[in-house]
């Protein structure tokens, strides 16, 4: 059982790795039209990230106990995880598809607040996996 724990374990952190990817990537966008290259193909990583979280929640229920799951530090930590997930997709999705959707060639002004907005989201990330972090080694609450 703790093999399947390690694997399911593994599979999940694949997954949150490809969501937070997106951080890493967009200071790299140069263009309208490598930014449209970019969300193409990362809404398909995105999905398929999507469909692995929620794979590896539900073997988790199979391979954990359900009172494990249920403790306080590891529902605040799982809410912290959606909120941000949320995150990404509310500023930094709105902020991909605003560049891409623009009829101009560089879109200096929307790159520059999206690049503004990915380091927002990047450190307030941080910030959170931090927290997540702390509470998964002491298990406060």
């Amino acid at each position: 059982m703790k093999r399947l724990f390690s694997i399911v374990l593994t599979l999940h952190l694949i997954a949150v790795i490809a969501k937070l990817a997106v951080l890493f990537l967009i200071p790299r966008l140069k263009d309208v039209e490598q930014t449209r290259r970019f969300l193409a193909t990362y809404r398909k990583f995105d999905r398929a990230a999507d469909l692995l979280l929620w794979a590896s929640g539900i073997a988790f229920f199979f391979v954990t106990s359900l009172a494990y799951l249920m403790q306080m530090w590891m529902l605040v930590s799982i809410l912290l995880y959606m909120f941000v997930f949320y995150m990404i997709k509310r500023f930094l999705m709105r902020g991909l598809r605003e560049v891409a959707d623009s009829r101009k060639l560089y879109a200096e002004k929307e790159l520059k607040s999206l690049r503004f907005q990915n380091v927002c989201v990047g450190l307030f990330s941080v910030f959170l996996m931090g927290c997540i972090a702390v509470m998964m080694i002491t298990k406060p609450f």
